[in-house]
């Protein structure tokens, strides 16, 4: 029985290992963008957003209210949009443009 509890604290450690990029990967593919396309784009946003960035395109995975409907690049372009800090928005659709070839 204490297994269980180690396993879970060992779970949640190694989750808190993840890198940004493989962080944004995981939650481009859970909105919807194809693997291999999420993979890309997560490595090069991973290296090009600041951590307020990065903390802003965290929440694309509440951008389609936990509905398992996929969402296009644009979509989640739109989404993303701040007036306050438009660099996300355009670092989004050139990782995603980029990533399609």
């Amino acid at each position: 029985m204490t297994l269980r509890p180690t396993l879970l604290v060992l779970g949640l450690f190694l989750a808190g290992c993840a890198t940004p990029a493989q962080r944004i990967t995981a939650k481009l593919i859970d909105v919807g963008v194809p693997p291999p396309q999420a993979q890309c784009m997560g490595d090069r946003l991973g290296t090009r957003l600041s951590l307020s960035q990065l903390k802003r395109l965290d929440e694309i995975s509440r951008i389609n209210g936990g509905r398992p409907d996929r969402m296009n690049i644009g979509q989640i372009a739109r989404a993303l949009d701040d007036p306050r800090d438009p660099a996300v928005v355009a670092e989004v659709i050139r990782a995603g443009v980029g990533c399609l070839f």
